[in-house]
């Protein structure tokens, strides 16, 4: 009885983790700098999981693009930073936002670092957690325009084996709540589609 209160006090703790509101900041003149174009950098990573850059990046720019900005493909992103030696994450700050941002062509950059990213085992449980932050600079004045941070975790039963079968390819779902989550924080771009308006005519009217 005791552990099966303990592991039900665990399964409320993650839900109530993973249902939290990410941490944000947003200057409050972000409407007036008129940002159109941002570029997604190469992930930064903080977890010895070494996909976990490689998932998060195409997940990061598809959102972005949902939003209503304009971000360069990878392709070019990367092949520009490597002419300044740059092939690693790493090194993404030996450059300052604002030579970045001339580097890309861009209005804004976007920062993103992987904080969380691994699975737990727990008696008959296991408990996946991924987190990370994201900061928007103006590519004009460095300045940071946005800030959010965000994790999810969330447990699952059954034997050990399954277990790590089923989590080997679950990480994806979890970035894209982590990340959609995030980015729903941010202000839309201009090239976001405008709500439908609605008619007044009848189905078939004129």
């Amino acid at each position: 009885m005791k552990r099966r209160r303990l592991t039900m006090g665990i399964i409320t703790l993650i839900f109530l983790i993973s249902c939290a509101t990410p941490q944000h900041l947003l200057v409050e003149d972000y409407k007036n700098r008129n940002l159109r174009s941002i570029a997604v950098l190469p992930v930064q990573n903080e977890t010895p999981h070494l996909q976990a850059p490689e998932i998060f990046r195409p997940i990061v720019y598809q959102k972005i693009r949902e939003k209503g900005y304009e971000s360069p493909a990878f392709s070019f992103i990367d092949s520009k930073l490597a002419e300044k030696g740059i092939r690693d994450a790493g090194q993404i700050h030996s450059l300052t936002p604002q030579d970045l941002g001339k580097l890309l062509g861009v209005d804004a950059l976007l920062y993103t670092t992987v904080t969380e990213f691994s699975t737990t085992y727990l008696i008959a449980y296991a408990s996946i957690t991924v987190g990370a932050k994201y900061e928007l600079r103006d590519a004009r004045t460095g300045e940071i325009l946005w800030h959010a941070d965000h994790r999810v975790k969330d447990m699952k039963g059954g034997t050990e084996q399954s277990l790590k079968f089923a989590l080997q390819k679950s990480y994806t779902p979890y970035a894209q709540k982590v990340t959609e989550t995030c980015v729903a924080t941010l202000p839309n771009g201009p090239l976001a589609s405008a709500p439908a308006q609605k008619s007044c005519l009848m189905p078939g009217g004129r």
